[in-house]
């Protein structure tokens, strides 16, 4: 009876397991179908009805997933996120902390150009409707902690002078980004130019929170 009991309690766990599987499943394909219906059509489009009919369910289902169309919008900023986020990680790790920035900035930008439906949600505004909650904020900074620890890892082994590692962080973030928001909005159309001009930024600005800035260090002393 013992043997029996258990086998049934793993057939609950493994159907479970499956149910899970399935509800994270739809969950996502609801999520990416949403994105592109928002950056295709706009915010205008944006409705559970409309989605509802899409995915092929009911609105109820939308609401007991998501709760609202506000909570569906979070789900997209923070999957969103989350993506960048496995990106980022998946860059090999080097010994030459410069060149592994340099890797991690180059993961944005692919990043960027492959899920601009995302980027859209996380940065462009797409929704007038939608403020990121505070939560929202504070959870899709977690994105960034890697390469606030490579920034420390140089400010610590002196190639960077010191400073604030959250701070250099959102200086280097906000040039990666700035180069890549004119790629997604067609200023940059030559993607070989790109590449090239992308790369240089990064080294140009790499360069000079080091020697440079050492050297001006030295100087005022």
């Amino acid at each position: 009876m013992l043997k029996n009991s258990v086998i049934g309690n793993n057939g609950v766990t493994d159907y479970r397991a499956a149910q899970n599987l399935h509800q994270q499943a739809l969950r996502q394909g609801i999520l990416d179908d949403a994105s592109n219906l928002l950056l295709s059509e706009g915010l205008q489009a944006l409705s559970m009805r409309r989605i509802a009919q899409m995915v092929g369910c009911s609105t109820t289902v939308l609401y007991t997933m998501f709760g609202s169309k506000q909570g569906l919008v979070d789900e997209l900023y923070l999957k969103g996120f989350a993506r960048l986020r496995q990106a980022l990680e998946a860059v090999p790790k080097s010994d030459n902390l410069l060149e592994y920035l340099i890797a991690l900035g180059q993961a944005y930008r692919a990043f960027a150009l492959a899920n601009s439906t995302y980027y859209a949600v996380m940065f462009c505004q797409t929704s007038p409707e939608f403020t990121p909650t505070q939560n929202c904020i504070q959870q899709s900074w977690s994105s960034f902690v890697l390469l606030v620890s490579t920034v420390q890892a140089c400010i610590d082994t002196e190639i960077f002078v010191k400073d604030n590692a959250q701070e250099v962080a959102k200086m280097l973030w906000a040039i990666v980004h700035g180069h890549v928001g004119l790629e997604l909005t067609g200023h940059f159309k030559d993607s070989t130019s790109a590449d090239d001009r992308f790369n240089r930024t990064i080294r140009t600005i790499l360069a000079g929170l080091t020697h440079q800035q050492f050297s001006d260090q030295k100087q005022r002393k």
